[in-house]
């Protein structure tokens, strides 16, 4: 009974090993594993990879020696990474192309060296001592070829029977096919006339003179032919030499119209935000606001202005001005006339005497009798009598 049971635990535990084998061998089948292998990779971009998967194979010459270990898209290109299983190689100059192969059109990467040149001894392993220059390194990167897609195929024979099929496609070669026709028609004429004419030739009549001007003539005109060829020729040269002069003030000229294009880029550039901020936008309202009230404003300064100019031009107005300066002429003649008489009195030298003692003589009075009204009002009133007598 115990040997029976330890049969089947062993039965069981071999069955377990066997599986375990089984998925690991799947596994490395699966994934292409090289166990102990020792390899490289590098990078190549695509503009678009139909079909290509992450296991897809890599070959060389037509021999698998890698296999695609990544695929990346992007929005300008497909980065593909791919792996070498051993240290094999790869010329710099290879075209890396993408191809469907088999029945079910399974994509896989090309590498096709350009030159069948064999690789020199300098240019080391892909590890260790690699020469960029003549063979690919681990880690490079590089452009790839995109190949024939059997849909792109099937899209252009498609759209090439749709076209085919049309009306139009057929009306078009009936009328090629009949133009062709015609052609032939008109050349089988032309040479039938051209038969007779010869036929009907006679050579005996042919004047010998004539046919030696004709020569001659024709002659001269290849002669001026030669010469018109001769000239163009030379202004061909001439024109050349002087594209060959000034090529370098062309280009000149042309990157300083390349920098002037940059600066007016930068310049657009550094105003948008300007143009675009909220506050210079207001400020500009506001400053165009102001300047129409300023118009306005000298508009009604002008009309003040022109009314103005026609109440001046008017003759009422014109009179009312002149009898003005009239009166203002009038008065002052008079105030000239009073101010001179003030002079005259004021310059005599007996009036200003006489004026002093009149007030001397009103200061002693006022200073000696203040007591009596009745006899401060006479003594008063009685000295301009004395001044009036002593005048």
């Amino acid at each position: 009974m115990s040997r029976s049971r330890a049969v089947r635990e062993g039965a069981v535990g071999l069955l377990i090993l066997g599986g375990m084998l089984t998925f690991a061998g799947l596994f490395v089948w699966i994934y292409n594993l090289r166990l102990g292998s020792q390899g490289y990779g590098f990078t190549l971009r695509y503009q678009a990879v139909s079909g290509l998967s992450e296991g897809s194979s890599l070959r060389l010459r037509g021999v698998n020696v890698g296999r695609v270990d990544q695929i990346v898209p992007g929005a300008d290109s497909v980065r593909v990474s791919v792996s070498v299983n051993s240290l094999t190689p790869i010329p710099r100059n290879s075209i890396f192309t993408t191809s469907q192969t088999g029945l079910v059109g399974e994509t896989v990467i090309d590498i096709k060296p350009s030159s069948p040149d064999p690789l020199s001894a300098s240019a080391g392993s892909p590890l260790e001592n690699c020469d960029p220059v003549q063979i690919i390194c681990a880690g490079d990167e590089l452009e790839g070829t995109p190949g024939v897609d059997f849909a792109d195929l099937l899209t252009v024979f498609d759209q090439l029977s749709r076209r085919v099929n049309t009306d139009e496609f057929f009306t078009g070669l009936d009328s090629t096919l009949a133009a062709v026709a015609a052609v032939s028609e008109e050349v089988a004429s032309l040479s039938n006339a051209l038969e007779a004419a010869v036929t009907d030739l006679d050579l005996t009549r042919l004047d010998l003179g004539e046919f030696t001007a004709a020569a001659q003539s024709t002659q001269q005109v290849a002669a001026a032919i030669g010469e018109t060829a001769t000239t163009l020729q030379t202004v061909t040269t001439q024109v050349g030499q002087a594209l060959t002069e000034n090529r370098q003030r062309l280009d000149v000229s042309l990157a300083n119209v390349e920098a002037l294009t940059t600066n007016l880029r930068q310049v657009s550039e550094s105003l948008q935000p300007m143009l675009t901020d909220p506050q210079l936008q207001a400020s500009l309202r506001q400053s165009i606001t102001d300047i129409q009230t300023a118009s306005s404003n000298v508009a009604e300064l002008t009309e003040q202005a022109n009314q103005l100019m026609a109440q001046l031009n008017d003759p009422g107005t014109i009179a009312t001005l002149r009898q003005t300066l009239d009166s203002a002429r009038s008065t002052f003649e008079n105030a000239e006339k009073i101010s001179a008489d003030i002079d005259e009195l004021t310059g005599d030298p007996q009036f200003r005497e006489s004026l002093r003692d009149l007030v001397q003589g009103l200061s002693g009075l006022v200073s000696s009798q203040p007591s009596s009204p009745n006899t401060g009002t006479a003594s008063i009133t009685q000295p301009p009598a004395q001044t009036a007598a002593g005048i």
